[in-house]
């Protein structure tokens, strides 16, 4: 009867100590461009689910419309593809905010701004770094 105890113990003692390992393997993975910043701007938007629903349908198309440009820009080659990639960037981040604007209000626009500036920076292509050009994204 001892012996069955303490073999409930030590399972239990590695159970609590393999929780947190499974949490982790069972956790959604977020999208590259989901940050942290992203995540906590977004929420403190509070946004109304009419904002909410022309955000969702905006950030998406912007965010296949980047990534579309990017592809066809590395595709081509060439010099300079970073700044080709900016450049044609700030036309689907310009007409995103222009779509959002409208909609906030005064209290809002501070934080669409943040969270605007995080977003960008998220979704920012480093060709020289570490980091797959696929991981735009979302899985």
């Amino acid at each position: 009867m001892v012996h069955l105890h303490q073999i409930f113990l030590a399972g239990l003692l590695g159970l609590m100590l393999s929780a947190p390992t499974l949490a982790a393997q069972s956790a959604p993975v977020q999208p590259a461009w989901m940050t942290e910043a992203v995540i906590r701007d977004l929420v403190a938007l509070e946004l109304t689910a009419s904002q909410r629903a022309l955000l969702q349908a905006e950030l998406g198309n912007t965010l296949r419309a980047v990534q579309a440009d990017v592809h066809k820009i590395t595709k081509r080659g060439g010099f300079g593809l970073e700044k080709k990639i900016k450049r044609a960037n700030k036309f689907h981040w310009r007409a995103f905010e222009e779509m959002m604007r409208p909609t906030l209000s005064k209290g809002q626009e501070p934080i669409f701004e943040r969270y605007l500036q995080n977003q960008i920076q998220a979704v920012t292509i480093n060709l020289s770094g570490d980091e797959p050009l696929h991981s735009i994204r979302s899985n």
